[in-house]
């Protein structure tokens, strides 16, 4: 029988965490441990089905209980890239008081009022993690230079997607109109989301919603 277990500890919630510490802990102090914790939580509230399916109160007592499966069983439990991440990340504090740590410091951060984007801007990996579609859209259609334009790089989108279109639409516009109402100035835009996906424009993205939209009108 297969066991599928080390899914949590290398993609799942307890990895991410792990993952986020040990980003912090290899910046050698330009990021800090409490704020990207913040970050985190302010990811996995960005959105009501992912607040109802996994509560971040639940993400913190999954460590606990990692904490307690790694003093009962040891670290020959877990899969290895976890224990390897751990490792890295603790700086030599015990593998269970460590995130036991981190569950004490994600209870805090969830129970603080919500970062701001001008208190705490979106790092490379939130950006990633909250505007996916905007992010492939750049790697497939603008960056090879196939297209002259951003235009025509839109048309030959919604092209190559027709007729599948209600399959693909809906998340990059989506991701478009977030990005258009949460950051309507020029600066904020530029340092939450065009530093990390630097397609982006309030010109480009409008040009996206607004092509897509005619599309959908006329060609459907």
């Amino acid at each position: 029988m297969i066991s599928h277990t080390g899914s949590l500890f290398n993609n799942g919630p307890v990895g991410r965490v792990v993952e986020t510490a040990l980003r912090a802990q290899r910046s050698q102090g330009a990021l800090g441990l409490d704020d990207e914790l913040r970050r985190f939580v302010r990811t996995m509230s960005a959105a009501d089905t992912s607040r109802w399916l996994l509560p971040v109160v639940s993400v913190a007592a999954l460590l606990d209980h990692t904490a307690d499966l790694l003093r009962s069983q040891g670290p020959g439990f877990f899969p290895r890239t976890f224990t390897e991440r751990l490792d890295a990340a603790r700086g030599g504090a015990p593998g269970g008081d460590y995130l036991r740590t981190l569950a004490g410091l994600l209870r805090a951060a969830d129970q603080e009022p919500e970062a701001g984007f001008a208190e705490l801007p979106l790092a490379d990996w939130e950006a990633a993690a909250r505007f996916p579609e905007l992010l492939g859209f750049g790697a497939n259609w603008v960056y090879d230079g196939g297209y002259p334009t951003l235009s025509d790089a839109v048309a030959a989108f919604v092209e190559a997607e027709h007729p599948f279109c209600s399959e693909t639409f809906p998340r990059l516009v989506a991701d478009a109109q977030a990005v258009l109402v949460a950051f309507p100035q020029s600066g904020a835009l530029s340092a939450n989301v065009t530093r990390w996906i630097p397609w982006v424009s309030h010109d480009a993205l409008r040009e996206v919603v607004r092509t897509i939209d005619d599309h959908m009108r006329t060609g459907h």
